[in-house]
């Protein structure tokens, strides 16, 4: 069988690079000569004003006005259909659980929040990671290739221990729901408790009858943690 006449399911998947641009859409609260920039990272399926709408039901606290906010959308769509209509919502990456496999890397996020930091000049100054389900997994990822990453903040999530190799400078901190249906608070526990075998520091807080979700409780926590670096 020549070429013409070949299955098209036996054709080879092969790869070239195209320059194009990708958007990146992102709330940024800016403040004047800020302490800390803190970067809130979504869960899957949901997206940066949600998340922190979800977290934050009243306004800030003066007591934080030195604090940057930062908070990225994923650069993949991932629009949800709902009764009245499209929702909107992003991803990450890609990852195949069943197959225990990455389809679509990290990498592309990663280059979007370094160049959403280099734009507005926070390279530099100290760094909260804040990341909910995927965003924190998200987080360590990022928090490799940033400088001055002070502190990881995981809500709801699982911990890779390759993700935290020993003598990073950051700590981790993770904050989790007895509730949690998605990552149980006991394969959580297990997990930080590995990684701070590593010398990691931080604090696990347990949010009672808590679900797979922000919630006000777990806000109240986070400005508690971003208090300690002002």
């Amino acid at each position: 069988m020549n070429a013409t006449q070949s299955d098209p399911r036996d054709l080879e998947l092969k790869t070239d690079k195209i320059e194009t641009s990708l958007p990146l859409t992102f709330r940024h609260r800016p403040v004047h000569k800020p302490k800390v920039l803190v970067l809130f990272l979504h869960g899957y399926t949901d997206h940066s004003g949600s998340f922190l709408k979800r977290l934050f039901k009243d306004r800030w606290s003066e007591a934080f006005a030195s604090a940057a906010l930062l908070a990225p959308n994923g650069p993949f769509p991932v629009p949800v259909r709902s009764d009245s209509g499209w929702r909107e919502a992003y991803a990450w990456f890609f990852y195949d659980e069943r197959e225990k496999t990455m389809v679509i890397s990290p990498e592309t996020a990663v280059l979007g929040c370094e160049k959403l930091i280099s734009q507005f000049g926070y390279e530099s100054i100290p760094k909260i990671l804040v990341g909910f389900s995927q965003g924190g997994f998200l987080a360590p990822h990022l928090a490799k290739r940033l400088k001055n990453v002070v502190e990881i903040i995981g809500i709801g999530t699982g911990f890779r221990e390759d993700g935290y190799p020993a003598g990073s400078p950051w700590k981790l901190s993770v904050i989790h729901g007895t509730l949690d249906e998605v990552f149980p608070i006991e394969q959580a526990r297990q997990s930080y408790e590995a990684i701070r075998k590593k010398g990691f520091d931080g604090e696990f807080y347990e949010v009672p009858d808590l679900k797979h979700v922000a919630s006000p409780e777990v806000g109240s926590i986070i400005l508690e943690r971003i208090k300690t670096y002002l």
